[in-house]
């Protein structure tokens, strides 16, 4: 099975000792979703967006470490997910995203360690800079979790 990481878990050494079983498998990019942080870092339903991120294949254990982390179902839920890589092929994949939505700015090592996995896997920063960005302009969002623009 396929997980879409687009936050600390892009961090693969992070992402190794929490998943022992997981496998860096390639960059990917998510349409219709947008980056942004609520201290941690989440992804919102925005049809021109993208949200860049990695795969990674992950075990039943795995799976289990990750729903533990992630605080699943109480902080974050699991959605189903169609991500494409480089070559311009889908693969099907789960993602967390925060079951409470809003704008708040993430810590700067919780920051650095993102934009570590984002260097790692070669991803655009500018998307990431941007989430940084609008988090500290605490905009506000929408009941479905769409974020609002001034």
């Amino acid at each position: 099975m396929y997980y879409f990481a687009y936050g600390s878990n892009l961090h693969k050494e992070q992402m190794q000792s929490r998943c022992p079983d997981s496998k860096p498998v390639a960059k990917v990019k998510l349409k219709g979703y947008q980056l942004c942080f609520n201290r941690v870092a989440d992804i919102v339903e925005e049809e021109q967006a993208v949200t860049w991120g990695a795969i990674y294949t992950v075990s039943p254990a795995d799976i289990q470490k990750l729903d533990r982390y992630e605080g699943y179902p109480r902080l974050y839920d699991k959605i189903p997910v169609v991500v494409e890589d480089d070559k311009g092929n889908n693969h099907e994949a789960f993602a967390y995203v925060l079951t409470m939505k809003g704008l708040n700015e993430p810590s700067d090592g919780y920051y650095a360690i993102i934009e570590e996995g984002y260097r790692s896997w070669k991803l655009p920063l500018r998307p990431l800079r941007q989430a940084l960005k609008q988090s500290r302009l605490s905009a506000p969002v929408g009941h479905s979790g769409q974020l609002l623009r001034r």
